[in-house]
């Protein structure tokens, strides 16, 4: 939602600005599915991620790591994922293993800008929150395990935008055609004549 106030005369000024928002939010979204495994320049030449899979081939891939992009007002939340052996998180210690998350995140981010580029013809500005990526290791074995981190980015040149809190959602009004929907529940209700169904059903 926009914290822009609302009158008459900012209409075409809100919209005009709606439409620059979405045009940013699209081109962050077409520049993440360049991102894929597999994906190729203009050139025709694999695209370097910064990803450890990068220097494996294709076909014989020991080593399977990736990341996504999800928005959440105006954020974009990238994820890394990699399945890692177990002595690899151990290695470097526990600040070890975070700079190693920080940096693949970097490396996505840095990836994330440059197709972003390449499409919108300029640059965009990401603004990392917080001073380390949310790290998770899920057990998978004894020598295996599933590695996840996030981290958020302010997105640079959007309009004053914030996502709705859980609150705020609650609060949004109802149509009265599904209030009367919702109100045919049958929690607390009286059965109706033809419902034969044991009392404790």
């Amino acid at each position: 939602m926009s914290k822009v106030a609302k009158n008459d005369g900012d209409k075409d000024g809100d919209r005009i600005m709606a439409n620059a928002d979405l045009e940013i939010i699209r081109d962050l979204s077409s520049a993440a599915g360049n991102m894929y495994d597999g994906a190729v320049d203009e050139k025709g030449e694999p695209l370097k991620m910064g990803l450890k899979r990068d220097d494996l081939l294709s076909t014989n891939r020991k080593y399977i790591d990736g990341g996504k992009i999800r928005f959440g007002g105006n954020k974009v939340i990238i994820s890394y994922e990699a399945e890692m052996k177990l002595p690899a998180v151990y290695r470097n210690g526990i600040n070890g293993f975070q700079n190693e998350m920080n940096e693949m995140i970097q490396n996505l981010v840095k990836q994330l800008k440059k197709n972003y580029r390449t499409i919108a013809g300029k640059s965009i500005t990401l603004t990392p929150e917080g001073d380390d990526a949310k790290v998770n290791v899920a057990y998978v074995s004894r020598q295996r395990t599933m590695v996840q981190a996030v981290r958020s980015y302010k997105i640079g040149g959007l309009s004053d935008v914030l996502a709705a809190t859980g609150a705020e959602v609650n609060k949004r009004e109802i149509s009265d055609a599904y209030r009367k929907f919702l109100e045919q529940g049958g929690f607390g209700k009286k059965r109706p004549k033809n419902d034969t169904r044991p009392k404790n059903a």
